[in-house]
């Protein structure tokens, strides 16, 4: 049987927010190896938002965890999507993003 939701708990608070970019260098592309027990998986780079934490923010301390890049150096994203749950997919350019969020 299953325990009934904990009111103390914010919705959606299972949800993990991530990021990952699509580093080009020349014709290659970054790829960060990860191994598991029975396999190994080559991922874009990136990782999850910590709470509060804007997006961009978290990509850049993404990347310069996983590749090193100096976030002065790291332009800005040229495209951001969200997928939810249910693998809906949104894009958003970043400059439409930042228009919605001015007053």
């Amino acid at each position: 049987m299953t325990n009934p939701p904990d009111p103390s708990r914010a919705p959606f608070s299972r949800i993990k927010i991530r990021v990952g970019a699509l580093v080009f260098c020349g014709e290659r592309v970054a790829l960060i190896r990860r191994d598991r027990p029975d396999s190994v998986h080559y991922t874009p780079p990136g990782g999850n938002v910590e709470p509060g934490e804007d997006l961009e923010v978290a990509l850049r301390r993404e990347l310069e965890e996983e590749l090193a890049l100096d976030p002065a150096e790291v332009g800005s994203p040229e495209l951001l999507w969200v997928v939810d749950q249910r693998q809906l997919l949104l894009q958003f350019a970043p400059e439409a993003m930042r228009s919605r969020a001015a007053p």
